[in-house]
C-alpha cells in the first residue's frame, strides 16, 4: 500500500517471485472513495493517487523475465521527461521484445483505475508495452503519448501471445492509440491472439492537429486510431473512437492491415476479427482491410474479418476531409459488413490489387 499524494521517484523492476500469489499495489486511499471496479479512473482522481514517475528516459515500471501476478490499483505511473530531444520509449515496460521463448515473459500483470501518462511536451512514444501472457489494462486513462517524427501509442503488444484484455480506458496516442504487432515478434511463429477491445474511448485531442486553433505547436506524428498488423482472435466491441486525421498517413482510423514489419515474420496474419457496435466519429477515413502485406510481399492472408452493427459519423466533409468508409485491398478474405450506419462524404466501398474473395 503507497500513500496517497506521495510521490516515488526511480525506475523500478517487477521481479520474477516463487509461487502463484498475487502482489496487490495499490493507493492507501479507501475502497469507498476510489470509484468502484468497473468504473473508468480519470486525472481528476490524481490527489487520491500514490505517483510513481521516471526521471530519465527509462521506463518508471520494468517487469523482469517472467515476472508474475502483479496488480496495480489506482496508482499515477509517470516521468518528467518533457523534450523532444530524446525519447522515453516505454513507461511501463512488459517484456523488452528480445524474449525469444513464452517461458521469458511476464504473464498474469493487472493495470487496474490507474492514470499513465506521458508530458505534454515530451517524446514520451508508448504508455504500456504488453509483451506477455494474460495481461490486462482495465477502467483505466492512459494520455499523453506521442513522438515528433515517430509512431507512437497508449498500448501496444508485438512479441507476446496474449490473451489481452483492454477494457473501458481511456487511450490517447498520436501515432496508433493501440497497436498489434508493428515490429517483427522473436519469439518463432508468435501472433498476439485472443484479444479483447471493449467500452473503450479512444481520442486524439485537436490541439495535436496543425491548423486547428487549439494546436499546441509541436508537430507529432499522428497516424490512425487503432491498427492490427499482425493479431488473431479480436473482439473490438463497444467502443468510441473519436478523432482522426491525415498527417503521417492518409487518415484512415481503423486498420487491419497485415505486416511483416521487419520482413523477419512471414507468419504474420491478421484473422477472426469481430468489429462490432462501435462509434467511429470526426474522422478522415473509415476502415482500411489490407489482404497480405504489400511491402514485405510475404504474410499469411488476412480473413475472416467481420464488421456489424457500427455507427460512422462525420466521416470526411470539410473538416476531416477525403471521407472513404471501407477500403480493401490485396486479396482479403472472408470480408462481411453488415447493418452498418454512415455518414460521409467518399465511396461506401473501394477495393483494389488482388481480388477479395468471400466479401
Amino acid at each position: 500500500m503507497l500513500e496517497a499524494g506521495a510521490s516515488f521517484t526511480g525506475n523500478f523492476l517487477l521481479p520474477n517471485k516463487s509461487g502463484s500469489e498475487w502482489i496487490v499495489i495499490r493507493t492507501s486511499t479507501p475502497d469507498n472513495t476510489l470509484p468502484p471496479e468497473g468504473t473508468r479512473i480519470n486525472p481528476s482522481f490524481s490527489g487520491l493517487m500514490p505517483k510513481i514517475v521516471s526521471p530519465n528516459t527509462s521506463p518508471a515500471i520494468r517487469a523482469d523475465q517472467a515476472a508474475h501476478h502483479y496488480r496495480f490499483i489506482g496508482v499515477e505511473i509517470t516521468t518528467t521527461h518533457a523534450s523532444t530531444g530524446s525519447t522515453l520509449y516505454n513507461v511501463v515496460l512488459l517484456g523488452d521484445g528480445n524474449e525469444t521463448s513464452i517461458s521469458q515473459l511476464p504473464s498474469d500483470i493487472i493495470f487496474d483505475r490507474s492514470y499513465i501518462h506521458g508530458t505534454p511536451t515530451g517524446n514520451v512514444r508508448r504508455g504500456i508495452a504488453l509483451n506477455g501472457v494474460r495481461i490486462a489494462v482495465i477502467d483505466s486513462y492512459l494520455s499523453d503519448f506521442h513522438e515528433v517524427g515517430q509512431d507512437s501509442q497508449a498500448v501496444m503488444a508485438w512479441n507476446g501471445p496474449g490473451p489481452f484484455k483492454i477494457v473501458n480506458n481511456y487511450l490517447e496516442g498520436a501515432g496508433e492509440n493501440v497497436l498489434f504487432g508493428g515490429t517483427d515478434p522473436r519469439i518463432a511463429d508468435l501472433v498476439p491472439s485472443d484479444i479483447e477491445v471493449t467500452g473503450n474511448h479512444f481520442f486524439k485531442p485537436l490541439k495535436w492537429r496543425v491548423g486547428d486553433p487549439s494546436y499546441a505547436g509541436i508537430h507529432w506524428s499522428v497516424k490512425n486510431i487503432l491498427e492490427l498488423k499482425n493479431a488473431r482472435r479480436v473482439l473490438i466491441d463497444g467502443n468510441i473512437f473519436e478523432q482522426n486525421w491525415a498527417d503521417a498517413q492518409n487518415g484512415f482510423s481503423i486498420l487491419f492491415t497485415v505486416r511483416n514489419q521487419n520482413g523477419g515474420a512471414p507468419w504474420s496474419v491478421v484473422e477472426d476479427v469481430t468489429f462490432t457496435n462501435n462509434v467511429l466519429r470526426h474522422a478522415t477515413a473509415g476502415i482500411n482491410i489490407l489482404g497480405r502485406d504489400d511491402i514485405s510481399g510475404s504474410s499469411q492472408q488476412t480473413k475472416r474479418i467481420l464488421i456489424k452493427d457500427n455507427l460512422f459519423d462525420d466521416i470526411g466533409g470539410g473538416k476531416w476531409g477525403y471521407g472513404r468508409l471501407f477500403q480493401l485491398g490485396n486479396g482479403a478474405a472472408d470480408v462481411t459488413v453488415d447493418h452498418n450506419t454512415a455518414l460521409h462524404t467518399e465511396d461506401v466501398i473501394f477495393a483494389y490489387a488482388a481480388s477479395t474473395t468471400g466479401f
